[in-house]
């Protein structure tokens, strides 16, 4: 019976592809035509801040020269790692910095903030969220190479500027 009805789902889900529907998009892709984030609001904030983080540019900067352009969304945590004398914030660069530096490519990010909610803080002033990352490499001759996504757990607090990134990880 079961085997039945399994059977019967599958052929009702296949099927051929219709071939004047247009190809589906990965959902993140379709984020990027989305409007533009809010830097006001405390996920704005932590996707503007770790977009800025996360886009390289190997030919004119240190690894971690990205954090210091992204000083305008830090909060205090943050700017205190910056202003240390080892820089420990940053993220690592890959160890292909050096091949990308010759090759005259940057690395470009794309942030955005994942729909699940973190448990609420004790703190309304600190909260936190899940953003995902989307690194591409882009090539002076166009061609792109697109590097594995990743995750982290951004930290935002609340401060007389407005919200700002105070941690990820």
């Amino acid at each position: 019976m079961l085997v039945a009805f399994l059977s019967t789902v599958l052929v009702a889900c296949g099927g051929d592809a219709d071939p004047a529907r247009p190809q589906a998009s990965s959902t993140t892709r379709l984020l990027e035509a989305a409007a533009t984030v809010d830097p006001t609001t405390p996920d704005g904030v932590a996707v503007v801040a770790l977009r800025e983080v996360y886009t390289w540019h190997p030919v004119t900067e240190e690894p971690g020269d990205s954090l210091a352009r992204a000083r305008k969304w830090l909060g205090p945590s943050m700017l205190r790692m910056l202003d240390a004398p080892t820089g420990t914030a940053a993220p690592k660069p890959s160890l292909q910095w050096a091949d990308w530096a010759k090759a005259k490519a940057e690395v470009t990010a794309f942030t955005f903030a994942s729909g699940e909610k973190a448990p609420p803080s004790a703190d309304p002033a600190v909260t936190q969220f899940k953003i995902g990352i989307e690194q591409t490499v882009v090539y002076p001759d166009g061609r792109t190479e697109d590097l594995p996504p990743s995750t982290v757990i951004a930290t935002v607090v609340q401060t007389p500027q407005g919200w700002r990134l105070d941690g990820f990880r």
